[in-house]
């Protein structure tokens, strides 16, 4: 195998945004560990979830394909200075597979000059198409809140008469000639690409010998080629139930939050892992804790009886290829509560994904830069060598929290209907602070202990504090700010004369419960107003942002990751990794 490339950075900007920096770095795969016949299964899965990058470009920004080429088409005619400006445009357009970042919202401006860039243009014959995408590369343009899902013009009220066909999660809304509007499910909309990755996963099936896993590629292939809701909840209870060790994440529709006008339409995405075997018994024990959990929860609304089949599945996993909304930067997916539908989770139960090896590639681009910068020394002497693993371990918890909980007899279904565009904020700020109120609970019950139980808090901090260098306008970075401003107001978290910051854990603790329980109980009861009520004394741009973009200059925002291409050759397993552009460029 060759040596695992080493992480390099490119620079970007964005308008009225200080200079970033974008970090790409490779991941490691325990590939070694492969049969011959396992390397070629995810070679067929991996094919599979590429298919979803088409989806997921057209829902981001329709436009994505279009740039990418012009890009390539005046490329031959630049300069060797004008080359490199491309190229790291390129490298920015395929790590966040659009022309956005989503924190900030903001597009990415190419540092070449317009009229320059016109020339190449006219040079290649590409004039056309210069003068359709020159926006996206010189001016400021926001993201869309309602990107392709729904038509620009489209009201509430127009919204409501369509009734539930326009619920539907893997829906998007259009306007007919005639000035109506329609909707289609996206695997009629893209039936080649959903076709394409149908019979990779057949290939897959063939190559497993895993009978609950060929059930679930069955029932995956039935939803690729129909997206009917019955067909997605037989593939997401098959998925939650089979036990292979390999395996796919793949849907036209999974998490909501790119629709940040309803909170309701899934992004395409698809990862192919691999389970992390050595995590099994923490695994065991923090699954343990869950009935304890949501029986001691401070919110009202408890789930009094738990079907022990319904318990949530925690899998610590290594990642071979992701795509997808999985791709959306600049922030990497460190783990994830599956399959979003609510009526699954309740009934069937739910699987919460930790992505182990992702995180580390991540952890090797910023590694202790923020901790230095945030921490007081005699702090970071305990807690440095384990941010990681207690960032982890919140995760886990974090993953686990969104499953708890019911919501109230007189709000049933699923919250956003009753919280609308405030949903992912409040979603996001449950969970984070459930995994800290359960990190002390399991302390409690001897599964973990105390100091890495601090270190995970002081990871959570860390994480709060990068917040605090964006304005808030994205569902994490709401949620953690409006976390750090209430410990705060609460003196949990104690600013020392260097600019550093510790908790005072006897106030944290408290305050975590009740903050905890004022959220859950909000989600729970549908209350929009209060929801309102507190993000609006709570997240608020904070007055010192720029100290912190000064502080957190030298931290990489962007994060791409190169993922190995393991392959089979005469019964031989072979990993190598080829380029990120190549890797990604044609998909």
């Amino acid at each position: 195998m060759e040596t695992i490339p080493q992480p390099y950075f490119l620079p970007y900007r964005q308008h009225g945004e200080p200079e970033h920096r974008a970090g790409f770095a490779a991941v490691d795969f325990p590939w070694q560990e492969l049969s011959s016949s396992e390397a070629e299964l995810l070679h067929y899965l991996c094919l599979a979830a590429e298919e979803m990058n088409e989806v997921f470009c057209w829902q981001f920004c329709p436009d994505t394909s279009i740039i990418l080429h012009f890009l390539d088409t005046i490329t031959p005619y630049a300069n060797e200075h004008e080359g490199e400006s491309l190229s790291a445009y390129r490298h920015l357009l395929l790590l966040q597979n659009a022309p956005w970042s989503l924190q900030p919202r903001k597009n990415h401006l190419l540092e070449i000059e317009e009229e320059r860039v016109k020339a190449l243009a006219e040079l290649a014959g590409s004039l056309e198409a210069f003068l359709h995408i020159r926006r996206y590369l010189f001016d400021l343009v926001p993201v869309p809140g309602r990107c392709s899902f729904y038509p620009p013009d489209l009201t509430d009220e127009e919204l409501e008469s369509l009734g539930s066909p326009a619920g539907e999660v893997n829906r998007v809304l259009f306007r007919g000639n005639d000035g109506g509007v329609d909707t289609i499910r996206n695997e009629q909309l893209f039936p080649e690409a959903c076709g394409r990755a149908a019979d990779y996963l057949r290939k897959a099936w063939e190559l497993s010998d895993n009978i609950s896993f060929k059930l679930y590629l069955d029932a995956k292939i039935t939803e690729l080629e129909t997206g009917s809701l019955e067909a997605r909840r037989v593939a997401d209870y098959l998925w939650i139930r089979h036990d292979s060790p390999i395996d796919i994440v793949i849907s036209t529709a999974l998490e909501v939050y790119l629709d940040a006008w309803k909170n309701n339409k899934g992004a395409a995405c698809a990862a192919v892992t691999r389970i992390d075997t050595k995590s099994d018994r923490l695994i065991k024990d923090l699954l343990g804790l869950v009935p304890e959990l949501e029986a001691t929860a401070p919110w009202k609304w408890k789930r009094s009886e738990i079907d022990v089949h319904c318990l949530p599945r925690l899998k610590f996993v290594d990642v071979l290829l992701w795509s997808g909304d999985y791709v959306t930067g600049p922030m990497t997916v460190g783990a994830q509560s599956l399959p979003n539908d609510e009526w699954i989770g309740k009934n069937i139960g739910t699987v919460n994904m930790v992505y182990q090896n992702t995180g580390r590639a991540v952890h090797s681009l910023s590694g202790s830069i923020l901790a230095d910068q945030f921490l007081p020394r005699e702090i970071l002497d305990i807690v440095g060598k384990s941010l990681f693993e207690g960032g982890q371990l919140h995760s886990a918890l974090h993953e686990i929290g969104h499953t708890t909980g019911l919501q109230d007899p007189d709000h049933q279904g699923e919250a956003s209907v009753w919280l609308g565009g405030e949903y992912s904020t409040f979603e996001e700020l449950r969970a984070e602070l459930f995994g800290m109120w359960a990190c002390e609970k399991a302390v409690a019950a001897s599964v973990i202990d105390r100091p890495l139980a601090d270190a995970a808090h002081y990871a959570m901090l860390l994480t709060m504090l990068r917040s605090l260098a964006f304005v808030p306008d994205q569902a994490h970075t709401n949620a953690r700010n409006i976390m750090f401003h209430y410990f705060e107001e609460k003196r949990a978290i104690v600013s020392t004369t260097e600019g550093r910051f510790r908790y005072d854990f006897a106030l944290l603790h408290p305050a975590v419960e009740r903050l905890l329980a004022e959220v859950a109980d909000i989600k729970a009861s549908g209350n929009l107003s209060a929801a309102k009520g507190l993000k609006e004394r709570f997240c608020y741009d904070h007055p010192d942002r720029k100290l912190f973009e000064e502080k957190t200059k030298a931290l990489p925002l962007g994060r791409g990751l190169i993922f190995p291409i393991v392959e089979v050759h005469d019964g031989k397993v072979s990993c190598h990794y080829d380029d990120f552009l190549h890797r990604q460029g044609e998909k």
